[in-house]
């Protein structure tokens, strides 16, 4: 049932009581949500209490502020219907307003069944108008959400994105976020294209249903979009923060057994934690692009959370010798303590005993198990969370090497790397090692990935670092002194504006441009034409 909220406004008591019995005989759906006296109080009484309505019925005449005008008033900042009640002396002056504006009225005194008939169009219409504007807003809701979904899947396919282009992730709603990463773990190489896009037109049916289902509500919102081949990102917002990882993963769960039941497929999923800023998903992506190598080691089909990596005990996991073992003790030991003389000592120990390993499963799972203690080791050390990038490189080792020497020197490389990591001195500033590098390369393209690479930190964990040290987010700091190197430029010299914008790096002017004019409230011509003039 529609239900039609209604106000009613009269200076004189007992025709306001006589409205409202009218109102409540003509069914449960009309709703009486406020009666005033005047319609100055009416007035206030709306605006304080910011409620809204359907219908106002109001008296023409009344001391301190008349219907018409509250009618006016209440139109700048409510959308409702209005039906006038007026005495025959109004009548003149009454029917000039509606001209104006096309209002209902009926005559005092009020017949019952006249006012019924106007009470019965008035609710038509304003069902109708719910059923357009409803119209409207899904369809605005609509473009909306593909237009996002696609600056989504940009962001997903470009891995050297600058900061500055995801602007747009300030029109996401406020909220926290859990990117998902879910992946077939079987290769298609073989598989018929007409058979492909069936699996994939199934598996994307599952996911809309289930998170329509399981995550579409008042307080939580979901987009997915298409990876490579047969995988699937998902962002879901959760405004008020209800969501627990363990309700999220058996979510999860269920997606993963229904596409094992209904395809050919078993999938892994990879799920990171929780964030509030959009524009860390390109460091995020890369995070879950590293977890689901997991699966290399740990076999798919399985859900990987971000934490994973962490999950790595101090025990020998089978397959591993005890000799290993104990180099690889000894080299962790060394990579804090010892010289790298001495780290290349005990990691020669190492190769000696991977080199008589038969197998190149059994030899990849014992580098796979050093890199990995090591990257654990440099977690606890430092504090920070997990870093992507030197996981992936780490499972590169074995898949790149041509023969056993080159594995070796990827090895020895890779672990001097992570021991420069480690050796970093407490007392650097690594915030303002980044905002230097900012400073020096505003020009070209930046990337969040760059300039954590840059102070040697986790790209999400520098993100809310930086935020949280200098009280704004990188994308802000970032634009503001892209464009207050384009203010010096358009003050100082008679550079075009396309030459300024591909000075401050921006290849795009007409993006260049527009954030400009978001930024400083003018274009850049305007801009230098206003300060032209003040001179």
């Amino acid at each position: 049932m529609d239900i039609i909220k209604t106000i009613i406004v009269d200076d004189e008591a007992r025709i306001r009581r006589g409205i409202e019995r009218l109102v409540r005989s003509c069914g449960e759906e009309w709703e009486i949500v406020g009666m005033f006296a005047d319609g100055k109080e009416a007035y206030e009484a709306m605006m304080q209490e910011n409620q809204s309505f359907d219908l106002l019925i109001t008296d023409v005449r009344m001391p301190e502020m008349d219907g018409l005008t509250l009618v006016k008033e209440l139109k700048k900042t409510h959308s409702f219907s209005s039906l006038i009640v007026s005495g025959f002396d109004d009548f003149q002056y009454l029917q000039t307003a509606l001209r104006e504006g096309a209002m209902n009225y009926i005559l005092k005194p009020i017949d019952r069944e006249k006012f019924r008939e106007q009470i019965e169009e008035v609710k038509e219409r304003i069902i109708k108008q719910r059923s357009e504007q409803k119209e409207v807003q899904e369809k605005e809701l609509q473009l909306t959400y593909t237009k996002q979904v696609q600056l989504l899947s940009e962001v997903t396919w470009n891995h050297d994105t600058d900061v500055s282009l995801l602007n747009w992730t300030r029109e996401f709603p406020k909220g926290t976020y859990r990117l998902i990463y879910v992946s077939t773990d079987q290769k298609l190489s073989k598989t018929k294209s007409e058979e492909w896009e069936a699996w994939r037109a199934a598996i994307e049916k599952l996911i809309t249903e289930l998170f329509g289902r399981e995550w579409q509500d008042d307080h939580r919102r979901y987009w997915w979009w298409r990876g490579t081949k047969l995988s699937f990102w998902l962002l879901l917002l959760d405004e008020e923060q209800v969501v627990s990882s363990t309700e999220t993963k058996q979510t999860l769960q269920q997606l993963k057994q229904s596409i094992q039941r209904l395809t050919p497929f078993t999938v892994s999923v990879a799920f990171g934690n929780e964030f509030e800023d959009v524009s860390f998903l390109p460091s995020i992506r890369n995070q879950l692009l590293s977890l689901l190598q997991f699966r290399m080691i740990q076999g798919g089909n399985q859900i990987f959370q971000l934490d994973s990596m962490q999950d790595v005990t101090d025990e020998a996991p089978r397959g591993i010798s005890a000799a290993i073992y104990k180099s690889t003790h000894q080299i962790l030991h060394a990579l804090e303590q010892k010289p790298d003389e001495e780290t290349e000592k005990a990691l020669q120990l190492f190769f000696h005993e991977i080199q008589s390993l038969s197998l190149p499963a059994a030899l990849q799972e014992a580098v796979h198990y050093l890199c990995i203690r090591i990257i654990n080791r440099w977690m606890e050390h430092q504090g920070f969370k997990e870093d992507p990038h030197v996981f992936t490189e780490a499972l590169q080792l074995t898949q790149h090497a041509g023969d056993f020497a080159q594995l070796k020197d990827g090895v020895k490389h890779w672990m001097l790397r992570m021991k420069n990591k480690m050796l970093i001195h407490h007392d650097s500033n690594p915030m303002q090692q980044a905002k230097e590098f900012i400073q020096d390369h505003l020009g070209e393209n930046i990337t969040i990935k760059r300039i954590a690479d840059h102070v040697y930190m986790n790209p999400t964990y520098f993100c809310e670092s930086f935020k949280k040290q200098t009280g704004e987010t990188v994308l802000d700091y970032v634009i503001r002194n892209r464009l207050e190197k384009a203010k010096k430029l358009l003050k100082m010299t008679d550079l075009k504006v396309y030459d300024i914008s591909a000075e401050v790096g921006y290849q795009d002017t007409k993006y260049f441009s527009r954030l400009f004019k978001d930024w400083i409230g003018q274009s850049p011509s305007q801009y230098r034409e206003h300060y032209v003039n003040r001179e």
